[in-house]
């Protein structure tokens, strides 16, 4: 089932608003879930703070009435794979995989007959751009946009529910394969802010045009001074672009 679009500029919410909790413990992640109230309802757990606090964490999340992205790559044989989609707890929204056909299905064959989690594939992480591609496939004429398509065309084929994207990636999907998949679009940041690691990163804004259906934010906001403040002012660019596309 798709999240409401909230009303266009509405500052209170947005549903596909996935706030990634860069932390290293529960006590800190917590307070700002606490802090940022009902206007999110998406968090993504990571490696960071999965090691460190566990599954247990998740059930937590999901016990405040939060949906979570569970981003842990998964890569692994087929029995482990599926085993581990059956231990993802209800009120996870989305995983990640890392793997071709036989690591979707087992994914798949774990998630049995419920809807959820959505699988995704990760294309390319945003922290790489083309030269690195054609660093790591030792191919000095590779078209970082060719790549991910041709990637994204085998993650649908082979049973994935959508794929993490990033930069003008996301128009080249969206144009391409319309609206039969989900993108989540991971890096975001606000207009005037650092990009961190990430070279591929996008305003809200322009993630939305581009075609993003979620929009993942961390250090902007967790590493912010008034984390709130910054929150409300994504949620206002976020639902107005939503809003605008429609």
């Amino acid at each position: 089932m798709e999240p409401k679009n909230n009303k266009k500029g509405d500052p209170q919410s947005c549903e596909r608003l996935i706030i990634a909790l860069d932390f290293d413990s529960r006590e800190k992640a917590l307070a700002l879930v606490d802090l940022l109230g009902e206007r999110i309802g998406i968090y993504k757990v990571g490696y960071q703070l999965f090691m460190q606090e566990g599954m247990s964490f998740v059930k937590e999340l999901v016990g405040l009435g939060k949906k979570v992205f569970l981003d842990l790559k998964m890569g692994d044989i087929d029995r482990t794979i599926a085993a581990a989609l059956r231990a993802v707890p209800e009120g996870v929204e989305f995983v990640t995989i890392n793997g071709g056909k036989a690591t979707v299905a087992a994914a798949r064959e774990g998630r049995g007959r419920r809807g959820r989690p959505l699988i995704l594939s990760l294309t390319f992480l945003s922290s790489l751009n083309q030269d690195d591609l054609r660093a790591l496939m030792m191919n000095e004429n590779l078209e970082l946009d060719e790549y991910i398509r041709g990637f994204t065309r085998r993650s649908i084929e082979v049973g994935c529910d959508g794929v993490v994207a990033s930069g003008e990636s996301i128009r080249e999907i969206r144009r391409e394969f319309g609206s039969s998949l989900v993108i989540v679009a991971p890096g975001i940041r606000p207009e005037g802010k650092s990009k961190n690691d990430h070279k591929r990163a996008l305003t809200p804004k322009m993630a939305i045009e581009y075609g993003a259906d979620y929009l993942v934010v961390g250090r902007p906001i967790t590493e912010a001074d008034n984390s709130l403040e910054v929150t409300d002012s994504i949620i206002r660019e976020a639902n107005a672009a939503f809003g605008d596309r429609g």
